[in-house]
């Protein structure tokens, strides 16, 4: 047991929640609709193993998540390749297409291709921007795609944290803790301006976004700890940035039903991510 690093992964839960019942239509040409639905499940494999990677928890029978993870994305997008290639015109007609691609480019995300996957993403952007009856784009698909730059940043971040902690402590300075908290910041306002397109407005996809700050948080805890090793109150100001990040970060999330108008039910999913994120997200003193 406990196998695996928790702090492995940094967007596994978020993505995995992400991604359930992406695929909103499947009417029409059914073998093609149904190709995107494996796809979609197929990716789905590979988020549970990673998902159980960040909680330590041991697969029975697979020895290597990593690239059991990976054969499942691998063939995500193979499957999606296979289903454009035999009916991209249906799947236009359908309104699948742009998920058939969104898969696409979170397959190539975790795979770390990320340059494919922001290309991948920018197409469907752009089919969004054509608002043609023809080649409808889900709000979900469209949120995902201007998401995904922000989650590299994320993961970026998340590397930089862990080396920085990584250092000898005699070795940690300023200047990189203070990187860390201006790229955090960048990210904030990244998300303000996602978390304020129209197309999004009153939308579920306002959820990820509110747990994607909660993910930030996350790793700034990690990059703000490390600097308690600073002389005298060296370490106050870092304490204090990630303490208000992660205060903003869990208020979001409590009110992200109320404040985009989202439904009653999905107030229980709120409190129950809030609940986790309270516990992981401790303040530092």
């Amino acid at each position: 047991m406990n196998k695996y690093p928790l702090r492995t992964l940094k967007t596994a839960l978020i993505f995995t929640i992400l991604m359930m019942g992406c695929v909103q239509n499947l009417m029409g040409c059914a073998q093609h609709a149904h190709q995107v639905r494996d796809a979609q499940d197929i990716f789905s494999q590979g988020a549970g193993l990673d998902l159980a990677r960040k909680f330590n928890m041991d697969v029975p029978g697979v020895s290597d998540p990593v690239q059991e993870s990976h054969r499942y994305y691998a063939l995500a997008v193979g499957t999606v390749n296979e289903a454009i290639r035999g009916g991209a015109a249906d799947l236009r007609q359908d309104g699948l297409y742009g998920t058939a691609m969104t898969i696409k480019a979170l397959s190539l995300w975790r795979l770390g291709d990320t340059a494919s996957s922001r290309e991948v993403a920018d197409e469907v952007i752009a089919l969004a921007g054509q608002n043609s009856d023809t080649d409808k784009v889900w709000p979900r698909d469209l949120g995902i795609c201007k998401s995904l730059p922000v989650l590299f940043k994320i993961d970026a971040l998340g590397d930089q944290a862990k080396d920085f902690s990584a250092q000898n402590p005699n070795d940690r300075r300023e200047e990189t803790i203070e990187a860390i908290m201006a790229n955090a910041d960048q990210i904030q306002t990244d998300l303000d301006q996602i978390v304020g397109d129209p197309v999004l407005r009153e939308h579920p996809f306002q959820f990820f976004l509110a747990e994607a700050r909660c993910e930030t948080a996350n790793v700034l805890q990690e990059a703000a700890a490390a600097t308690a090793v600073f002389p005298g109150d060296g370490a106050q100001k870092y304490y204090a940035k990630y303490n208000d990040f992660k205060n903003k970060a869990l208020d979001d999330l409590q009110n992200v039903a109320t404040t985009h108008d989202l439904g009653d039910g999905f107030q229980d999913r709120v409190n129950k991510m809030h609940e986790y994120y309270s516990r992981i997200l401790q303040p530092l003193p």
